[in-house]
């Protein structure tokens, strides 16, 4: 799907997102978007991410959090998960190693592999 074929309100809430680094849920989108946008609810904020998902322009996350997350940075990469604060941080790709595990023998096609790694912040 092409950038101008976006609504105005997609487009903001993809753009607000490729400048985040925290892996904001719904509401932190709605929270930062909505001064920027005349009449935006939170549905249509919540219903654009979905749009985005579906349309590979940004990934849902579904690590260890209390609320799903989006990240729109789409290049290959891990997580790292703080327990203690859950801040959620980038780290670069991790890949099993191919001779680890024999999927093909396990009668399974793998599509990706996320890899989410929890512990502590050095904040916390």
């Amino acid at each position: 799907m092409l950038k101008k074929s976006l609504t105005k309100h997609r487009d903001l809430i993809l753009q607000d997102l490729k400048v985040r680094k925290d892996h904001p849920t719904a509401k932190m989108v709605f929270d930062s978007v909505k001064e920027k946008a005349e009449r935006i609810s939170f549905a249509t904020v919540y219903n654009s991410l979905e749009y985005l998902v579906a349309h590979g322009m940004v990934h849902k996350l579904n690590l260890e959090s209390d609320s799903v997350r989006y990240d729109a940075f789409l290049d290959r990469h891990a997580h790292m998960v703080c327990q203690e604060c859950g801040k959620i941080m980038d780290l670069p790709a991790m890949a099993l190693q191919s001779e680890s595990v024999n999927f093909e023998e396990l009668g399974f096609a793998v599509d990706h592999v996320d890899v989410t790694v929890i512990g502590h912040c050095k904040t916390c």
